[in-house]
């Protein structure tokens, strides 16, 4: 399968290809690497929208694109007929110089002047095959994608800043990093208060805890004493009253004697 080699067949288009289909091929590529079934890795994902945002950042200007097509033109097969190739290498062989005595007739001047601007050519066109042979290689490589990031960092950068100088940039960068250092440092002094303050609170609802506690040892102490008091006078009382329940059986079960021995009396008498 031949290699893609041009910004052209990196879009899948032609040569001919109108400024509407730069751009149709430009969002269909993007999409497709975005949220297609291309079968990448994330990385090679995002290197390729790279390559195809810096093919259509080239292809979508006219003057851009014509230079472009000028320098793609030499590369093209159909530039360079085969029937051409012979008088090419023809040129190629080393020439033989004799030192004569030169005679500068019209004809000799014209093809001289021929034979130079051959030479020109040809030195253009291995010019431009290089070039185009870079190209592709910086295409292939990564080279292409590398360089649209570094773009596309620049332009997020004019869209932030606009027309500010170097210098005013980097004063505003220099302002916003120690902008953020400062935030972080007040965050970093928030998170120690936040800390102190944490274990003030909890060393506060330790020393509640044990206050508490010993209210409740306290007052269980007491409930225990107040208990034990009542039981002993409860008990007290209980055999205070069994004592007079005693003394009360005692002085009836003597008043019954009593009783008994009159009533014996009375009948030892009547007789």
């Amino acid at each position: 399968m031949k290699a893609k080699t041009t910004l052209y067949d990196l879009l899948g288009l032609t040569p001919s290809a109108t400024e509407a289909d730069i751009h149709a091929a430009h969002i269909r590529l993007v999409r497709h690497y975005q949220s297609g079934p291309h079968g990448l890795a994330p990385m090679d994902a995002e290197n390729q929208i790279k390559v195809v945002k810096e093919a259509w950042w080239i292809l979508s200007d006219p003057a851009r694109r014509a230079t472009y097509d000028a320098s793609l033109a030499p590369t093209r097969p159909e530039a360079v007929p085969m029937q051409a190739q012979a008088p090419l290498a023809e040129l190629m062989q080393p020439l033989k110089v004799e030192i004569s005595d030169v005679k500068w007739t019209p004809g000799r001047i014209m093809l001289l002047t021929i034979g130079g601007l051959m030479i020109v050519g040809m030195v253009i066109q291995i010019f431009f095959s290089l070039f185009a042979f870079k190209s592709a290689g910086r295409v292939a490589s990564g080279e292409v994608a590398a360089e649209a990031q570094q773009r596309v960092i620049a332009a997020e950068r004019r869209q932030m800043y606009g027309d500010l100088s170097e210098q005013e940039i980097a004063e505003q960068e220099a302002a916003a990093r120690q902008q953020r250092e400062e935030s972080v440092r007040n965050a970093e002094e928030r998170r120690r208060e936040y800390a102190r303050q944490e274990e003030e609170r909890q060393r506060e609802r330790a020393l509640q805890e044990r206050s508490s506690y010993a209210d409740r040892v306290s007052a269980d102490i007491e409930r225990a004493e107040e208990a034990a008091r009542r039981k002993a006078e409860w008990d007290k009382r209980q055999k205070e009253e069994a004592e007079r329940r005693a003394d009360m059986e005692e002085q009836r079960r003597v008043q019954e004697r009593v009783t008994r021995e009159r009533y014996r009396w009375q009948q030892e008498l009547q007789r």
